[in-house]
Formats: C-alpha cells, sequence, structure tokens
C-alpha cells in the first residue's frame, strides 16, 4: 500500500484523489489524541494516518460495530483516515471498510470516498451509502476539531497509541 500503489490508484481511477499518508502526526503526552497540520490536510484532500498502539489490538468495537484491526499490520497499528470535503468540511475516521476487509481509499468525482477493493462508494460530505455491495458501513467516524491542526480523540475506541 505505498507510494507505487497510490500512483497507480490515481492513474487507474481518472477524477479520482489518491491519500497520501502522513508520517508524523503528534501524539499527546496520554496517548488519546493525535493532531496534524490542517493546511496538510486541505491541500492533499485524502491523507492517512497509521498510528502506532502501545499495545497489539485483535478489534475494536466502536459504535456497535467490531472492527478487525488485526488485519491491518497485526494488530499493532491503527489506521485512520481524514477528508477535507469540498464544502470544507473535514472528516475524520478509521480507515476500514468493513465488507471487504480494505484499509485503501480514493476520492471520485470531488463526490464519492470509494473503496480501492470493492468499489463501494460513500457520499464524501456525510459518508452515506450510495452504492456497491455493503454501503451501510462506512467507515466508523471519529471525533476530531480543528483550528490550525486537526485533533482527533481516540479516546471512544478505548486504545492508546505509543507517543
Amino acid at each position: 500500500m505505498g507510494t507505487a500503489f497510490w500512483q497507480l490508484s490515481s492513474q487507474q481511477y481518472p477524477g479520482s484523489v489518491a491519500g497520501i499518508f502522513y508520517s508524523s502526526p503528534t501524539v499527546t503526552s496520554e496517548g488519546t489524541k493525535v493532531s496534524l497540520p490542517l493546511g496538510f490536510v486541505n491541500e492533499n484532500k485524502l491523507v492517512f494516518l497509521d498510528l502506532n498502539l502501545e499495545n497489539q489490538v485483535n478489534e475494536i468495537t466502536y459504535q456497535g460495530r467490531t472492527v478487525p484491526l488485526f488485519l491491518y499490520k497485526g494488530g499493532e497499528y491503527s489506521p485512520l483516515v481524514i477528508i477535507s470535503t469540498p464544502s470544507k468540511k473535514v472528516i475524520s475516521a478509521i480507515r476500514v471498510c468493513e465488507p471487504c476487509g480494505s484499509f485503501s481509499f480514493h476520492i471520485l468525482d470531488a463526490k464519492y470516498l470509494d473503496c480501492d477493493t470493492c468499489r463501494i462508494k460513500w457520499d464524501i460530505e456525510t459518508l452515506e451509502g450510495i452504492s456497491g455491495g455493503c454501503p451501510n458501513f462506512p467507515p466508523p467516524r471519529l471525533i476530531s476539531s480543528f483550528d490550525d491542526d486537526i485533533e482527533i480523540d481516540l479516546s471512544p475506541l478505548g486504545i492508546k497509541l505509543r507517543s
């Protein structure tokens, strides 16, 4: 899922915005919040974070859903996605497509978050399902706030990050 994959993805899906990894987020001393520059997200539109967990986690239960983290890097990381929408909203979520188990997305036609594996589409502004095999399972949204930086609260997930 490195850079070469995303370059291929952008070429493979015309009118798409490829995700880009942000590798140096700031983790609070408690290990329950993470932040990154709002400007980076606004510039790139679709940002991925891989957050190193303090302890390996097989799965988390959040919003009544079970997210299988063991499928992603052996449960040692929590994958997040941050989206800057055309209406200037910032959405943060757990980066997972539960129906197919993928952790890879792109923005299509500035309207949809599209799974690179099964091609489920969600509305980019609301994450409501549009089409695909099981559109009722969008990436679970997280609590975030922003000013100059975006701060994402991970405490409802019951996980701690390595600082």
